[in-house]
């Protein structure tokens, strides 16, 4: 509730016009003709391109149990999905939360900040098990219990019912709201009707080509390279992501150098904490926690030998900053120097 709708949008609706785009919003796009190099919509225009890039992001996650088709249910997505959570939030009332990953706590945590109560239900021993460290999913399910949040682990979810959640077990969470918020699915089924490469997203280079040389792809929807981890193929949920594609795409769409390759980066904000993470632990060997976790402002390092190839920060900017620059320029670090925290983040790389 703290911003407004123009606070939220990319840009304001005059600089397209400022700029010569033509916006058109309302319309959906269904098929792509590569070899005509044309673009179908739902009303019938047929639209030509040279160029066509594909933006369609990601969708929720769908649970394949019995009233998972429930209107009532919630998901976090669109900013009408956020009007209806909102609305949702208020003193009095409960909110369940399937899923223990980012979407799930943030969720919980605006919960708490409206006044509502909330109950986080994750099917892994440990929230955030996917995506991060066993120290960062301490640090967090401790977080939200002190703010009021009831931490629910090893449970499977096997139903919606009027008055909540359903567990394998038989167990009724009741809740006045459920969100669920399991993961995301890119949206490439337009990809697919032009008959382009798709693997786990739209399969793109690292100029975001697709495998028509006139398509490219960027955002949520695509599988990509990522330079800084030997090119290894990933789908990436980030701005920072849809952001960078953008770049490769429209400088190799002009014929402009490339730019450099990014280090991916994410946030989350919970309550008054933030988290930023550069990199991604692929084939991490060990880890160095930075600070005390105790404190509410501390680092995780994970390394590959002796170079960083992900940081986990919390509360943290210049450790997350010059994280991020060390596995940017694949510096060889000094894991004892790293993990003291009386020692500046610029003086742990090893001498050359």
């Amino acid at each position: 509730g703290e911003a407004g709708l123009e606070d939220l949008l990319l840009r304001p609706e005059s600089f397209y016009a400022e700029q010569n785009i033509d916006l058109r919003t309302g319309v959906t796009a269904t098929a792509v003709d590569a070899a005509a190099k044309t673009v179908t919509f739902a009303d019938g225009v047929v639209e030509p391109y040279d160029i066509l890039i594909l933006a369609t992001g990601s969708m929720a996650r769908k649970l394949a149990i019995p009233g998972a088709d429930r209107p009532d249910l919630l998901e976090l997505r669109t900013l009408e999905d956020a009007e209806r959570l909102k609305a949702a939030l208020a003193p009095g009332q409960r909110l369940a939360v399937v899923g223990g990953g980012y979407v799930g706590l943030e969720a919980a945590a605006s919960a708490r900040a409206l006044g509502a109560e909330a109950v986080v239900i994750e099917r892994m021993d440990r929230v955030l098990a996917r995506v991060a460290s066993e120290t960062l999913s301490a640090f967090f399910t401790d977080l939200h219990r002190q703010h009021g949040v009831e931490i629910m682990t090893e449970a499977e979810v096997s139903g919606f019912e009027d008055d909540g959640v359903r567990l394998a077990d038989g167990t009724l969470i009741t809740a006045d709201a459920v969100l669920v918020g399991v993961g995301a699915l890119a949206r490439e089924a337009l990809a697919r009707t032009a008959g382009l490469a798709c693997e786990n997203g739209v399969v793109v280079d690292e100029n975001a080509r697709t495998s028509d040389p006139a398509i490219y792809a960027i955002g949520d929807v695509t599988h990509r390279p990522i330079p800084v981890h030997g090119g290894r193929m990933h789908r990436l949920e980030s701005v920072p992501n849809a952001l960078e594609q953008a770049k490769q795409a429209a400088a190799a769409i002009v014929g402009r150098a490339a730019p450099a390759p990014e280090t991916p980066w994410f946030w989350s904000d919970q309550y008054d904490v933030k988290l930023q993470i550069a990199g991604l632990p692929f084939d991490a060997d060990r880890q160095v926690v930075r600070g005390d976790p105790a404190t509410g402002s501390f680092a995780v390092f994970h390394l590959n030998g002796d170079r960083i190839v992900c940081v986990e920060a919390v509360n943290a900017p210049a450790d997350f900053m010059g994280g991020r620059l060390l596995i940017g320029k694949a510096t060889p670090v000094d894991a004892a120097l790293l993990a003291d925290p009386a020692i500046s983040i610029k003086a742990v790389a090893k001498p050359d």
